[in-house]
């Protein structure tokens, strides 16, 4: 008897792309291995780059929104897309606290099948930190020279109004779509390492209560889901993320540590990823 395919995914749930693709596998009830180290293989096909997704051993597919299309969605149209890019403005926020970015991803719990091969994830774990904190800094400095000031309600205007005369619960109307996946994505992302005056203006603004409406909805809709970031910051109030175990938090401390010692390889490692990334 031959054995089932497995779906795997490559990536970490503080990522909004990753999240939309965990949702839209949520969704569809499709069983999945989520490693947070790519194979190698993936590796050195295109980098620390997530999500990532293949399944049994075909080729690994590396966007989003083409992952999500293979599940018989249809495609966004260009301009949406940049309007749900938009909706990105205030992730670089996370890394305004150095400690409080590794932290958060010490807590990520590990969803790898294999339980050994899942705490030696863990042990790896940091050096994706390391490199994702590196690379938000970095594009945190060029947005700077674009963005004059923040207007976090203007990001989601154009979606609230794509609400109001909508008498559906979803974008995708009676059930959700790759926007649905995504811009839920993206808020999961920002309560995952939450930058107060962003979350403030989902949560209060009076121009954005349509949107409000939609979060509510889509929180029933995803109230079993284990990634939800969101749970404790909109109405319904759900169920918290589950944290790691004491024993994957202390392998990923331990990793990091390793990792200041060999300083100057993890730095000539760092700085290789980043300009091949380029």
């Amino acid at each position: 008897m031959n054995k089932p395919n497995i779906v795997e995914i490559y990536g970490e749930d503080h990522s909004p792309w990753v999240q939309s693709v965990l949702l839209g596998m949520h969704d569809n009830n499709i069983n999945y291995n989520l490693r947070a180290v790519p194979t190698i293989g993936l590796f050195s096909k295109s980098g620390m780059m997530m999500p990532a997704m293949r399944i049994g051993r075909s080729e690994w597919k590396l966007d989003s929104m083409e992952i999500l299309q293979s599940f018989g969605y249809d495609s966004v149209p260009i301009l949406e897309k940049k309007m749900i890019f938009k909706t990105w403005n205030g992730v670089t926020h996370r890394i305004d606290n150095p400690f409080k970015f590794f932290y958060s991803w010490s807590l990520c719990r590990g969803f790898f099948k294999n339980k050994l091969l899942n705490l030696f994830n863990h042990l790896l774990r940091p050096f994706t930190t390391i490199y994702f904190f590196t690379l938000l800094s970095l594009v945190s400095i060029k947005m700077r020279k674009f963005i004059i000031k923040e207007d976090f309600l203007d990001q989601y205007s154009y979606w609230d109004k794509r609400l109001i005369n909508s008498d559906n619960k979803f974008f995708g109307g009676v059930s959700p779509n790759i926007i649905d996946y995504q811009l839920f994505g993206i808020i999961q992302s920002h309560c995952s390492i939450p930058y107060i005056p962003l979350i403030k203006t989902l949560q209060e603004s009076s121009k954005l209560q349509s949107l409000r409406k939609w979060i509510s909805n889509m929180h029933v809709k995803f109230v079993d889901y284990p990634h939800l970031y969101s749970a404790d910051y909109f109405n319904p109030k759900q169920k918290a993320v589950q944290h790691a175990s004491l024993i994957e938090r202390a392998l990923y401390w331990l990793g990091f540590v390793a990792l200041l010692i060999i300083l100057p390889f993890t730095i000539m490692f760092l700085l290789f990823l980043l300009i091949r990334r380029k």
